[in-house]
């Protein structure tokens, strides 16, 4: 009897050491972001807000935590002294050129409390079909088409050829793109993107990336430079 006993002691020992050690681990998985199902959205684990290769899909971390949460460090943080400055509200107006072709305007207001909205709209062809982009409201689903919303994002230092730059200021805005084709079923939707850098000039440049665009593919489109149309 003891000696069952102690073997049933000793199993038990043994399930709670080997428990032990696989909920160490999968904890390590987790939080290293392999297994996380929403990890695409946290940057990445070496250098997870200055990755200048990272694309705006993969910044869900930049934007406003309206919780607070401190693990978002994206949001309310101001400029830093080396990057310009939002005494008052900055405006652009830009064209947008996919490899030299245009691909309508974009507007961007960035506010001096961090927020910044954006829209893009516009008449132009891809393919030989006529497509218009329009800032509007779906009446079903209540969804803001070619309206964008966002924030600055200091933490995040531009990076090119030359090395880092942490004079310029990163904007992130995200929204939902809709080009309304010739007929219905070529109306062309996705997830959509518009970003900037603002120099300590106030000039800004960025891209404005689409999902889903024609023949399905992933788009990211330029604009810019420009100067501040409002201070």
């Amino acid at each position: 009897m003891k000696t069952h006993r102690g073997v049933i002691l000793l199993i038990v020992a043994l399930l709670i050491v080997v428990l032990s050690i696989g909920g160490l681990f999968l904890l390590f998985v987790l939080n290293s972001g392999a297994l996380n199902p929403l990890s695409v959205f946290q940057g990445t684990a070496v250098d997870r807000y200055s990755d200048p290769n990272a694309y705006p899909w993969e910044e869900g971390h930049l934007f406003i935590n309206k919780q607070g949460d401190a693990y978002h460090m994206g949001g309310r943080r101001p400029p830093f002294g080396s990057q310009p400055s939002i005494d008052n509200k900055l405006c652009y107006n830009a064209e947008v050129y996919d490899h030299g072709q245009q691909r309508g305007q974009i507007t961007l207001v960035i506010y001096n409390d961090g927020d910044a909205r954006a829209n893009w709209t516009g008449d132009f062809t891809i393919g030989g079909r006529r497509y218009k982009a329009v800032k509007s409201r779906d009446s079903e689903s209540g969804m803001k088409m070619n309206i964008f919303s966002g924030n600055i994002a200091s933490l995040k230092i531009y990076e090119d050829e030359n090395g880092k730059d942490r004079s310029k200021l990163y904007v992130i805005t995200r929204g939902f793109s809709h080009l309304q084709g010739p007929r219905e079923d070529e109306s062309l939707s996705g997830a959509g993107y518009i970003t900037a850098w603002i120099d300590k000039d106030y000039n800004a440049e960025g891209k404005l990336a689409i999902l889903s665009f024609a023949a399905g593919e992933m788009a990211i489109l330029d604009w810019g430079p420009v100067v501040v149309s409002e201070q």
